[in-house]
């Protein structure tokens, strides 16, 4: 069981197989919104890191909104099918890396924004992760998230996730409240200017923070 919940690259590289078409369908409404959303807080200067870019949904649109997104995730299989959407879209300023942020060689204050889209949720190390986020933006730089919150949801998709992550059939999912994701999100140095749901059930929550410098 251990063993599955640590290879989450290889669990998201089968899902690359079926992920849009699976969650395409229910989510449609919320990348929409979460790329509106975000593309009011970005401008066509911007150097922006995605974690997490999956297959691309938000990344291929948010690309035409600045002046380039470096795009990593743990999954080749996701990023290929990002690339191939990439392509068809003529979009050349996304540079994809295979890397765990954790791992990425970058420099302090490198990214006017970071984004992680439907990525909090499955990272234990939410904390540390929110630390380095906020060490690789410019001061006054921009965190945009969106991830569901499953705290005391009950939706099929909520319970189905608890008992896959429960026994090992899937990483580690995250079951947090959008207040104690915003708290977390705050005690890391940053100041939340908006926080918005962007899905009925279970609720996907939309999040922007600003870097300040710690006291």
């Amino acid at each position: 069981m251990k063993k599955n919940r640590r290879d989450s690259g290889q669990f998201w590289d089968r899902r690359s197989k079926v992920y849009d078409a699976q969650v395409i369908p229910e989510y449609k409404s919320a990348y929409k919104k979460t790329v509106k959303r975000s593309a009011h807080f970005l401008n066509k200067e911007d150097r922006v890191l995605e974690i997490g870019c999956g297959t691309g949904n938000a990344t291929i649109p948010l690309a035409g909104c600045v002046k380039e997104i470096t795009a990593i995730d743990t999954s080749r299989e996701m990023m290929d099918r990002a690339k191939e959407k990439a392509e068809k879209a003529g979009r050349t300023n996304i540079h994809f890396i295979k890397k765990n942020l954790m791992d990425l060689e970058a420099k302090a204050g490198s990214y006017d924004a970071v984004t992680a889209y439907n990525v909090l949720l499955y990272m234990k190390n939410q904390e540390e992760v929110l630390k380095r986020i906020h060490k690789l933006l410019k001061p006054g730089g921009i965190f945009l998230s969106a991830t569901d919150c499953l705290a005391g949801n009950f939706s099929p998709g909520a319970v189905g996730k608890f008992w896959k992550s429960k026994f090992g059939l899937m990483p580690y999912v995250s079951f947090e409240s959008p207040i104690g994701l915003m708290r977390k999100i705050q005690k890391q140095g940053f100041l939340v200017l908006e926080i918005v749901n962007l899905h009925q059930n279970p609720p996907n929550i939309f999040i922007v923070a600003q870097k300040v410098e710690k006291r």
